[in-house]
């Protein structure tokens, strides 16, 4: 068996869609056998008299049978789907075409082996991949280990864009560590944050504020979280220069820590700008 990081990430999406087909079939032959119990009721009460029907009350019974049974045709529709999109995008990457999975799909519970052994995109030109690929080129072994221990760690305020950018950033960690011949820490179990509660989520909030007043910095370009803090800045400082435009920058930027400390989302550019929820936006055209 071959440990190399394409080979890793296809058998992940493989057995993703093993295990995805299983549980649809688990649900096929459980419709199946609910079909069946209700024919066979149906059977019977076709055999019960008009003075015994009175008796027997199935209809609640029945009401129940057929609820389950269009709820796990709605599972197994989506089921399918997934596992299409899962299919196809595995051929094109086969063949060569090496296109992310879209979030919806890259986030789903079933593919979280794969989003943690992934390969490293080498490609994508997504300003938090290019910054990112460029940055741990540079900095130290033992501060890679760091990070990507952190990387790895799921955060209780990742919503599912941070959360599948956070372990695309992993992959390109592990992927310059393995390349220096380092000791990498071990692979997480999960990607979701079991405890989300509004202490532990605050205390994560306050974390990621401190970091983003730390200013521009390894730490901060590994963090999936402030990608959108960093793109709206770096979006704003393509404005003139000068002594005004610098003062409105350090203005902004206490203005977005303040908002991170908050618990808000800032939206990373193009990608989460149109979700619901906490996320924040700001007018950068104010400051031309």
């Amino acid at each position: 068996m071959t440990d190399d990081p394409s080979h890793v990430a296809l058998a992940a999406i493989l057995d993703s869609l093993t295990l995805m087909q299983g549980q649809l079939d688990g649900l096929a032959k459980s419709n199946a056998r609910i079909e069946q119990s209700h024919a066979e009721i149906l059977n019977r009460l076709d055999t019960i008299d008009a003075g015994q029907a009175g008796l027997t009350d199935l209809v609640p019974i029945l009401e129940t049978m057929l609820a389950r049974m269009i709820d796990d045709r709605a599972i197994q529709r989506d089921g399918i789907e997934r596992v299409a999109q899962v299919a196809a995008f595995a051929h094109a990457a086969a063949i060569g075409n090496g296109a992310p999975l879209p979030v919806d799909v890259a986030d789903d519970p079933l593919l979280e082996r794969f989003l943690v052994t992934q390969p490293a995109d080498h490609v994508t030109p997504d300003r938090a991949l290019i910054t990112w690929r460029e940055t741990v080129v540079g900095a130290g072994t033992a501060e890679l280990v760091t990070i990507l221990a952190s990387q790895y760690q799921p955060s209780p305020t990742d919503t599912p864009e941070t959360r599948v950018l956070r372990y695309r950033l992993a992959a390109i960690t592990r992927a310059e560590l393995m390349q220096r011949g380092a000791d990498l820490p071990p692979v997480p179990s999960r990607t979701i944050a079991e405890d989300r509660s509004p202490d532990v989520r605050a205390r994560r909030a306050g974390e990621l504020a401190k970091l983003w007043r730390a200013g521009a910095g390894t730490a901060l370009f590994a963090e999936a979280e402030l990608a959108g803090a960093v793109d709206l800045f770096t979006s704003a400082q393509a404005g003139e220069e000068g002594q005004a435009l610098r003062a409105k920058l350090a203005a902004l930027h206490s203005q977005i820590g303040v908002a991170i400390e908050a618990g808000e989302t800032i939206p990373r550019h193009g990608v989460e700008r149109d979700l619901g929820g906490r996320a924040v936006d700001f007018d950068i055209e104010k400051l031309r």
